[in-house]
């Protein structure tokens, strides 16, 4: 008797320890897009009191020397071959460096912020394609869908006026750099947190570079601190290791497709925090691309 008790009591503690790590896996990629779509909030404060390449200097920096300090105390092994380190690097510079680079590019060019996100909203289907991964009719449904959502959400915002050809490139070399990016951290099979601290030293010395050519200010202030301390640990650390983890374990349309959310929920954001007011337009984007999703991840594999 008591030995069937205990056999009964077994199998409904694994059967809840499931359903718990299960719920805990479904909310990682929702979490993730709080965290990423929060970035375009805190960048908007912080650049008011830094230039671009300074800003991203300290972040990257910063986060490159936590996860170094992480990996001292983890007695986090490192790549053992050369090849994996230039393959880490360059991954870096494609995720960290280069996105991030022709992304201020374009907007210092004249190309308005809508205009990117549409193009940058492109990363979904880019990446089905390039990776060659299988697709149902369904899901290539829910990703045209997702990006019409897109198109909806940031059309109220876009003033597309006039822009030179350097911006309308550089929106493009944007939109490669992370989607090649992120085809490119599918292979790396290493420890995140030695990848994570080589991606981000060859992010750092990238940026360094350009503050020897650029002049670039900054002030410390308690805005500014706070902004970067958002970046680094929510940005950079939290919401980075969540995407390179999800990239690692799941598919890549499925991944990718999360970053349709990310300027619908920027928008909420900027409707709390800056008072902008949210248009029936607004919405029906958003309501297409939680449908596009739905239809994207339908039995898809997060993590």
């Amino acid at each position: 008797m008591n030995e069937s008790f205990k056999i009964l009591v077994n199998a409904r503690m694994k059967k809840s320890t499931k359903g718990t790590s299960s719920l805990g896996k479904n909310a990682i990629p929702w979490l993730f897009v709080f965290m990423w779509s929060s970035g375009a909030i805190f960048v908007e404060f912080g650049l008011h009191d830094a230039d671009p390449f300074i800003f991203l200097f300290f972040r990257l920096f910063i986060s490159s020397l936590l996860f170094w300090i992480t990996m001292f105390i983890l007695r986090t092994p490192l790549p053992t071959t050369s090849t994996e380190w230039l393959y880490m690097m360059f991954t870096g510079l494609c995720m960290q460096a280069g996105y991030q680079t022709f992304y201020f590019l374009a907007l210092d060019y004249k190309v308005s912020p809508g205009l990117l996100t549409i193009i940058l909203g492109a990363q979904p289907i880019l990446t089905t394609f390039i990776s060659k991964e299988k697709s149902n009719i369904t899901q290539w449904l829910g990703l045209f869908i997702g990006i019409m959502g897109l198109v909806l959400v940031v059309i109220d915002h876009t003033a597309i006026n006039r822009f030179s050809k350097i911006g309308l490139v550089s929106s493009f070399l944007s939109l490669i750099c992370i989607t090649g990016g992120t085809i490119l951290q599918k292979s790396i099979q290493a420890n995140q947190i030695s990848n994570m601290a080589i991606q981000y030293t060859s992010g750092t010395i990238f940026f360094s570079i350009l503050l020897y050519f650029f002049d670039q200010k900054i002030n410390w202030t308690p805005m500014f601190v706070f902004s970067l301390f958002w970046m680094v640990f929510v940005i950079s650390v939290g919401a980075t290791l969540l995407l390179y983890q999800m990239i690692k374990k799941g598919n890549l349309t499925n991944v990718t497709s999360l970053f349709y959310c990310v300027p619908p929920i920027t928008v909420i954001f900027d409707f709390f925090v800056f008072k902008n007011s949210l248009t029936m337009l607004s919405i029906s984007g958003m309501l297409l691309i939680v449908l596009g999703m739905i239809l994207v991840n339908r039995k898809g594999k997060w993590l």
